[in-house]
């Protein structure tokens, strides 16, 4: 499976990944130098808005790819495209969102005490993060994924 590094334009698209499960390193300080190097150890594809840094990495033979637009849509798009990727509402794996760990099927009353009472009364399946904990379940927030992807996969963005 693809796995990126994306600079620190780009953190709504680096959760986006996540939930579809893709490796997806974020970029919030490191200079790019060492972005580079992170991503020539680990095999990883560099996303940026920066066509500077996507020229370094070319140079360094480095997989860049450039997105100049901050819409998520057009993100998306841009890497179906170039890249093939499929996006699957609900995904069949996904990764923590924040900080890109696996997460692991819960039971409700494993979790009871940890997730908001009308969220207990809605929702049944949850998941939760092996290193931070965070807790995920389909809510509404999967509904507009949903037809953010729908928009990306008809074309219609």
């Amino acid at each position: 499976m693809l796995r990126f590094y994306a600079d620190s334009m780009l953190g709504k698209l680096s959760r986006f990944l996540r939930f579809f499960g893709y490796s997806t390193l974020y970029r919030s300080e490191e200079t790019v130098e060492a972005m580079i190097e992170t991503a020539q150890i680990n095999d990883l594809i560099i996303l940026s808005q920066s066509k500077l840094v996507v020229n370094t990495c070319q140079k360094q033979n480095v997989k860049a790819f450039s997105l100049p637009t901050s819409s998520i849509d057009e993100q998306l798009k841009i890497l179906k495209s170039e890249l093939e990727i499929e996006f699957v509402v609900p995904p069949k794996e996904m990764l923590c969102s924040l900080c890109n760990s696996n997460i692991s099927k819960k039971e409700k009353d494993e979790i009871i005490d940890k997730i908001p009472k009308g969220t207990a009364q809605n929702y049944d399946d949850f998941w939760q993060c092996n290193e931070c904990d965070k807790i995920y379940w389909l809510g509404s927030h999967w509904e507009n994924i949903k037809r953010i992807i729908e928009r990306v996969e008809k074309g219609k963005v």
